[in-house]
């Protein structure tokens, strides 16, 4: 579904991205974990459009989408949860919801109640500003208006942040029941040991390379994984 080859993004002169290279297939949840300034979230950013790379291709779908515009890639059906949410604080929840469907007809209740289904909490919420919700909620929010575009791969950055630990079980029961609803998963996460409990495929970023990939349960065996990033 998605294929990654040979990118190098860069912030200036700061060499970002390193000659990265992966896959993503129908159905699965793919973590990419690393520390802090690995280069994660600039290889979402690049993929949903938002940077652009200097080398290599990126295909969704089997469509060339290396110098897509961000809102076209929305079209083709990749979604991209942000880190730090970046829900609209002024606006509803419904409103929010709304602008999440903005590439589709959104002409039925069904739509929403989708929705309210993996997330009672919004329904009960739904008239209520953004920005009076609580961090959890926020991200409820922020998944919800991504599946509102119907995707077929949704790529989420650090769903899990700042978030307490039941809240944080919370969202990764929810990830894996989106996942079982036939959406694919690219997920980000420094919780590496929730990532990769979850994940079928995990990648191991370190500035700005893939230095290990394997399945999720080989890489929580992993050695060098448990001393850096699982506390072993």
């Amino acid at each position: 579904m998605l294929k990654v080859n040979d990118i190098n993004v860069y912030y200036g002169p700061i060499h970002a991205i390193k000659g990265i290279s992966f896959e993503v297939h129908p159905g699965e949840i793919v973590a990419l974990i690393g520390a802090n300034g690995a280069g994660k979230s600039t290889v979402l950013r690049t993929i949903s459009g938002l940077l652009r790379t200097k080398t290599g291709s990126i295909e969704f779908d089997g469509r060339d989408i290396t110098k897509t515009e961000a809102h076209k890639i929305v079209n083709l059906g990749l979604a991209h949860v942000p880190e730090g949410r970046r829900i609209f604080l002024q606006m509803t929840v419904m409103e929010n919801l709304e602008m999440g469907a903005y590439t589709q007809k959104v002409d039925s209740p069904k739509a929403y109640e989708r929705i309210f289904h993996h997330f009672p909490r919004l329904k009960e919420r739904r008239r209520q500003l953004a920005g009076t919700l609580s961090g959890g909620e926020q991200q409820m929010l922020a998944v919800g208006r991504a599946l509102m575009s119907r995707p077929k791969l949704m790529m989420m950055d650090e769903p899990s942040l700042g978030l307490a630990p039941l809240i944080v079980r919370g969202i990764f029961e929810i990830i894996r029941e989106i996942n079982s609803r036939g959406v694919t998963i690219l997920l980000i996460e420094q919780n590496a040991n929730m990532a990769l409990q979850t994940a079928d495929i995990g990648y191991v970023l370190e500035t700005g390379r893939i230095t290990l990939t394997g399945s999720g349960a080989e890489l929580l065996k992993n050695a060098a994984v448990k001393e850096a990033y699982l506390g072993a």
